[in-house]
């Protein structure tokens, strides 16, 4: 019989796989990631509404990949 470990949400710990391609090694547990991931997302979105956006704009590939990467490029 082993110890059956629980976490509650936030302390899973991330897997050596999941770790590889972060930029900030010390990231342990998907709370920590989900953490860092939302004050780039907060970034993005004041990038967003200070950026003269039309339709066109907003529709077009760059600005999605742009959008993404602003939302992940630090994590």
């Amino acid at each position: 019989m082993g110890i059956k470990l629980t976490y509650i949400y936030g302390q899973t710990p991330l897997s050596d796989e999941e770790r590889q391609g972060l930029k900030i090694t010390t990231i342990n547990s998907q709370g920590e990631l989900d953490e860092f991931e939302q004050l780039n997302i907060e970034k993005a979105v004041e990038w967003s509404l200070r950026a003269n956006l039309n339709k066109e704009k907003i529709l077009s590939e760059y600005f999605v990949k742009e959008l993404h990467k602003r939302m992940f490029n630090e994590v």
